[in-house]
């Protein structure tokens, strides 16, 4: 069977991205920031834990195994998922993006997006980079619930 929660392109094949893309606009998966920026200066540096935070959620390869597995994504179409909640979070850790925990509660602070998690915890296991998943999303939905 060809892969649940994509479109189907032919037989087995499904189009991943054209999820992947409308989730990815959805959160809004960029930089935020007001400040301009010189491309030929030096960044400033940034914590090498907090870039090791960071670079670690960007591992995502964009499989869609975890959007698959999740019982969620799969009875609900609107439902973010696991990577669209992965994007989020590493923007939420990055200090590049000064968004603030109640701009990403207007992004993912409904039932279409981190409060639909029910945690079944099938992303995490399928998640062939090993990303942390669910400790991501259980940290966002503390945070999150916060600004409720």
């Amino acid at each position: 069977m060809p892969m649940p929660a994509f479109e189907l392109i032919k037989d087995l094949s499904v189009n991943t991205g054209k999820w992947m893309d409308a989730m990815c606009e959805r959160v809004e998966s960029w930089i935020h920031t007001n400040e301009v920026h010189d491309i030929s200066a030096l960044e400033e540096p940034v914590d090498p834990d907090v870039a090791d935070e960071t670079f670690e959620l960007d591992r995502c390869i964009e499989c869609g195994l975890c959007v698959t597995s999740c019982a969620t994504a799969l009875m609900r179409p609107d439902f973010v998922g696991p990577a669209g909640l992965n994007r989020v979070a590493r923007f939420q850790i990055d200090p590049h993006d000064h968004r603030t925990d109640a701009d990403f509660y207007e992004l993912v602070g409904d039932d279409d997006g981190i409060f639909a998690c029910m945690s079944l915890l099938a992303c995490d296991d399928h998640c062939p980079k090993h990303l942390p998943l669910q400790e991501k999303i259980a940290y966002m939905r503390r945070k999150l619930v916060a600004q409720r």
